[in-house]
């Protein structure tokens, strides 16, 4: 009986301990863990470049662990051990995955964009490398991929090399072919290539995904969903990733193919035409010295890729495309353009986005003809008709900064686009107190490099490389010292005499007034001893009165706040969500929540004051936590917390806020307390329940007292029932 009893003690225990199976995943809780397995191809010869298209995946997941408060571990391994363990449900995901043939009947997330590197590997390191052998000779497999192989093929173009390429189904039989010798070498990303084969090297970077299996498909369409919003909300994200870690990464990978070497070493000294000086940008001196931010790039371009630079002059943007056209000119700083004088350049990739202000009359007050009209300083062909488009305004070219302000200043013209290198260092806005920068409108002027017919196309493959190949923080250091204010006496003579002679005027009078009144005051200080003590204490009331206005205004301020936690008070609070309410969009939906702390006064007593501001702070911490920075946050009093958040929302999203602060309040832990904390909460929806602040809140209380009337510890959404 006992070695029964024993016997079926050990068998609950083994049931009771086995995790679940894939199948019952609850796959939509917050906070939840997710095992990410990392690919590790095999020969990372190029670490730096891998190493940036994986920070790339983590900070788009990191982004959307904010939304859905996803924790994630991350695993490395081979391609083999990383798919093995996923379909043993050890892992949710592995990336970075191309789809394809060998992937048939996995799932992949539609909107996480990821990347990673496309490589050329051989059997033998000690092997002739595949690109100096004789093209006829060479045989490339390839797993079946679209991609891939026009990848691939552009590759061999642009290295003027050919091979000939044979695709194969999977894995084992591209490696059987490449150990076998059918085949030379294997064109792959590393996830189909045994760990014993050797990289040659890595020569682009190609779309991936984040893999997971069928039985995974409502995770991963969980985390598509939240992409998706991440990209609504957020349209630049995801380009600013790509930015910041792919581009880095192809610089990395980026090498000069034979013809461009060749050329380079043939190539005569190019000839770049500049208009006028434009400085920070360009300055060209007559004994041939040149200075400013383009001839620091074009410094850098020579170095990184061999091309030597001699400077020339056009009078006018028409006469700089007659340059270029007729071969006087090798190369110009322009932005792209379909005008008819610039049709027959062409041009390398944007070398630099410069930075435009938009500037116009603080009273907004213009000619009759100045509406939808803008001006633009010269120095940046093509940018005339990039403002125009991009803005459907009529924008015309004046000779400097200088005059572009005074148009818009005289009201000739609605707006001028200043390039923010300028306003930083020539501090052009000092003396012009009617213009106005806007704050939030700011352009970016994508600048290339035009070439000139003349020249052949490898020209723009050297130049495009070596583009690439740019350092961007070497780029943003440039551009900070060439954007250094300069602010000076001699300067500011310089370029405002009438204003600074008529400021140092004033400077010196007032210098001399003083001195005046000082001796004055010396000649009558016996005769005015009793008036100086009266003068005394009517200063010291005089501070009194202020030091009680300066006490009554912090006072002021501080009543808006909430000491203990840092939100808005009540007063506060209702004055914000009236005006929100008030300005709300046609169309625009709200949630007013309502929270009271379960047995708080109970914790008070028991612990201590103390203890319960404690717990106050703790549960405003989590406020902020699960709530945006942009919600309107407060504390009504005592236990009592408000919140109204505003948006695109549904009654799905407003209920899963809810939830997500009920389970984050019992998560508190009140140290040296065995307090567990819970909530209750009332939800009022916009406008369904009220167009006001006052319907939203009595329907908001409505429900918080239908949550306390049975049993507590939970919400409900405008007496839809309580949840928990």
């Amino acid at each position: 009986m006992q070695k029964l009893f024993c016997v079926l003690f050990a068998l609950f225990l083994t049931i009771y301990s086995c995790p679940p199976s894939v199948e019952a995943e609850d796959f939509g809780g917050s906070g939840r863990t997710v095992h990410i397995g990392l690919v590790d191809p095999p020969g990372q010869k190029d670490e730096f470049a891998y190493q940036m298209l994986l920070n790339q995946m983590r900070g788009y997941l990191n982004e959307v662990s904010k939304h859905n408060r996803w924790q994630y571990v991350y695993e490395s391994g081979t391609y083999q051990e990383c798919l093995s363990r996923l379909l043993r449900g050890e892992l949710d995901f592995v990336g970075p995955v191309q789809p394809g043939v060998t992937t048939a009947g996995m799932s992949f997330v539609g909107a996480v964009p990821n990347w990673t590197l496309l490589r050329l590997y051989r059997l033998d390191d000690s092997a002739q490398p595949l690109m100096s052998r004789p093209a006829e000779n060479v045989t490339i497999g390839m797993i079946a991929n679209e991609v891939n192989q026009s990848t691939f093929s552009f590759f061999m173009a642009k290295n003027d090399w050919r091979a000939n390429i044979r695709m194969f189904p999977d894995e084992p039989s591209i490696m059987s072919a490449l150990r076998s010798g059918e085949i030379d070498g294997v064109c792959d990303s590393g996830a189909h290539v045994e760990p014993d084969i050797c990289l040659e090297q890595s020569f682009a970077v190609v779309p991936a995904r984040l893999m997971t299996t069928p039985e995974k498909q409502a995770l991963c369409d969980e985390l598509t969903d939240v992409v998706i919003t991440i990209e609504t909300l957020n349209p630049g994200f995801g380009t600013s990733l790509k930015g910041k870690y792919v581009d880095p990464a192809l610089q990395a990978i980026v090498r000069p193919t034979k013809a461009a070497q060749r050329y380079v070493e043939e190539a005569k000294e190019l000839r770049v035409a500049f208009l006028p000086d434009f400085v920070p940008f360009f300055e060209i001196g007559k004994d041939g010295s040149a200075g400013g931010l383009f001839i620091d790039i074009l410094n850098l371009l020579s170095a990184g890729s061999g091309l030597k630079f001699s400077f020339c002059r056009a009078e006018s943007e028409q006469q700089l495309w007659m340059m270029l056209t007729s071969g006087e000119a090798d190369l110009a700083f322009a932005s792209y353009g379909d005008e008819i004088s610039a049709m027959d350049v062409y041009y390398t990739g944007n070398v630099i986005e410069e930075e435009f202000s938009v500037i116009r009359r603080k009273d907004g007050d213009m000619h009759s003809g100045a509406k939808n009209t803008a001006i633009i300083p010269a120095g940046f062909p093509g940018a005339e008709q990039f403002f125009s488009q991009k803005y459907d305004q009529r924008v015309r070219t004046a000779a400097s900064v200088e005059q572009c302000l005074d148009a818009v200043e005289m009201g000739l013209y609605e707006t001028a686009y200043i390039p923010v290198l300028c306003l930083r260092r020539e501090n052009d806005m000092l003396f012009r107190s009617g213009l106005e920068e806007a704050d939030r409108e700011l352009t970016k002027l994508p600048v290339a490099l035009a070439i000139s017919p003349r020249q052949p196309l490898i020209l723009q493959n050297v130049l495009n490389g070596a583009i690439l190949r740019l350092d961007r923080n070497e780029l943003g250091r440039l551009a900070h010292e060439n954007g250094r204010p300069m602010l000076s006496a001699s300067y500011l003579l310089k370029r405002y005499p009438l204003r600074t002679a008529l400021f140092f005027g004033l400077l010196i009078a007032g210098l001399a007034a003083l001195l005046f009144v000082l001796y004055r005051n010396r000649l009558q200080n016996k005769q005015n001893e009793i008036l100086q003590r009266k003068n005394k204490d009517l200063e010291l009331a005089l501070r009194r009165v202020e030091a009680m206005r300066v006490s009554r205004d912090g006072y002021k301020l501080e009543s808006e706040t909430d000491r203990l936690t840092e939100l808005y008070n009540k007063i506060a609070f209702e004055e914000t969500v009236r005006k929100k309410l008030k300005t709300m969009p046609r169309g625009g939906t709200g949630a007013f929540y309502i929270i009271d702390m379960d047995r708080f006064k109970e914790a008070n007593d028991t612990y201590g004051h103390q203890c319960g501001d404690e717990i106050l702070k703790k549960f405003a911490a989590v406020l902020k936590e699960v709530f945006r920075q942009s919600d309107c946050l407060g504390r009504f009093g005592g236990d009592e917390f408000v919140v109204f958040i505003e948006g695109s929302l549904t009654q799905e999203s407003v209920e899963r806020k809810a939830k997500q602060l009920v389970d984050a309040a019992r998560s508190i832990d009140v140290e040296g307390t065995d307090f567990h904390i819970t909530i209750s909460m009332g939800v009022a929806m916009y406008p369904e329940n009220g167009a006001n602040y006052d319907y939203l809140f009595n329907t908001a209380d409505r429900a918080l007292y239908q949550v306390k009337t049975e049993g507590r510890d939970g919400y409900s959404i405008a007496s839809s029932g309580v949840r928990r």
